[in-house]
């Protein structure tokens, strides 16, 4: 998964098939490295009680999906110090899935180009009245 600084990252994480309920399934998202808590989701229930600080209001899952066995989550506001492995383990289940996050150091997301063709079209209009203004103050 690449990701920008700046911008979002979604982490996949699925079982092999749906499930018939989510009351028993434990699903712990941990840093590979750090075993930093990045989020567990108990009981088809949210609990980031004990969530690393470093992961607070950034981290997000879609509950829509978890009785498809999706319990991918999506990292708001990437940082560098964000890149690394992330393993997700579907308890219940035993299974145990990895995710690999890469970000990148240029600062932001590639320019729109809509916002690049509004900017250009300001430019020319500022240039264009300068221009018409230095004209007519000369004659």
């Amino acid at each position: 998964v690449e990701g920008f600084i700046g911008g979002s990252a979604v982490l996949n994480c699925s079982s092999e098939e749906s499930l018939i309920t989510i009351q028993h399934i434990r699903v712990l998202w941990r840093n590979k490295y750090s075993l930093n808590n990045v989020y567990d989701i108990i009981n088809g229930q949210v609990s980031l009680e004990r969530q690393d600080p470093k992961y607070k209001n950034r981290t997000e899952s879609f509950p829509e999906k978890y009785l498809r066995g999706n319990f991918s989550i999506k990292l708001n506001n990437l940082q560098h110090t964000d890149a690394g492995e992330y393993k997700c383990y579907i308890m219940e289940e035993s299974v145990i899935k990895s995710a690999e996050l890469k970000t990148r150091l240029n600062g932001g997301t590639k320019p729109r180009p809509d916002v690049i063709m509004i900017i250009s079209v300001l430019c020319i209009g500022i240039i264009f009245s300068l221009v018409v203004s230095s004209f007519n103050s000369h004659n």
